[in-house]
């Protein structure tokens, strides 16, 4: 279980989140907010990329260090896949993949068999040989989200994955993910209906820097008036928000 208490986080002198604080388990968790709701700086707390400035975060007990030169051996644990991500355009991407093995310290002997699963699960074993710059947006995403899972991480996390995809490449994402959840805790920041309606488990409403509603797809669909599919969990939100006309 991933276990977040009481985060808070600002920027200069404005608060992006407020005493957030969540449990987070096996499966797809999705947050769910309009854009600047303070979702990503949520993603780069449970990633370890940006330190809060109050609070905690366990994984199964261990609590995570944000300070640089501290064990950070915690953080080896969590895949991260960020909306943008830089990459030596010429890099291939076998090459890719395996410099985050690296970074995440996956034995040596290890990288060249962990490399051709997460390739394979990503459908791009024929584009291992490739430039990164040569990839489609989606094929792009795709080698981000093997890189993310190269090192076997308990958790993926994983900043609005389908943004800027047609919808083709989303349906793939989308069944890519619903593998993936089975085994891992996946957190999904989103503000795409269309992907609480294919991913989640549990949802998580984030307004304002702080945490409006969790709940499952049913349940944000009955406070929405209880109207099926897209129209309902839109409805939900608008209610969770306090926007609802």
């Amino acid at each position: 279980m991933l276990k977040v208490r009481d985060i808070s986080f600002r920027y200069g002198k404005k608060d992006v989140l407020t005493d957030v604080s969540l449990d987070l388990t096996t499966g797809a968790n999705l947050f769910l907010g309009r854009n600047g709701a303070g979702k990503t700086t949520l993603m780069r707390v449970l990633a370890g990329a940006a330190r809060p400035h109050s609070g905690e975060v366990h994984l199964n007990g261990e609590p995570f260090s944000f300070t640089l030169g501290s064990d950070r051996r915690i953080l080896r644990r969590v895949g991260w896949l960020p909306q943008t991500f830089g990459f030596p355009p010429r890099m291939k991407v076998a090459e890719f993949v395996a410099y985050a093995a690296w970074l995440k310290e996956v034995p040596s002997s290890l990288v060249p068999e962990r490399s051709r699963a997460v390739l394979e699960l990503v459908d791009l074993t024929e584009k291992s040989r490739q430039p990164l710059n040569s990839l489609s947006g989606g094929q792009l995403r795709r080698a981000g989200l093997a890189a993310a899972l190269v090192a076997d991480p308990d958790v993926l996390i994983l900043d609005e994955p389908t943004a800027g995809l047609d919808p083709e490449q989303r349906d793939a994402f989308h069944e890519l993910i619903r593998q993936v959840r089975q085994e891992k805790i996946v957190v999904v920041a989103t503000h795409l209906l269309e992907d609480v309606e294919a991913l989640a488990e549990h949802i998580v409403v984030i307004d304002h820097g702080t945490v409006r509603w969790t709940g499952s797809p049913a349940e944000l669909v009955s406070h929405g008036g209880g109207e099926s599919g897209l129209g309902g969990l839109r409805n939900g939100f608008q209610t969770m928000i306090g926007q609802r006309s």
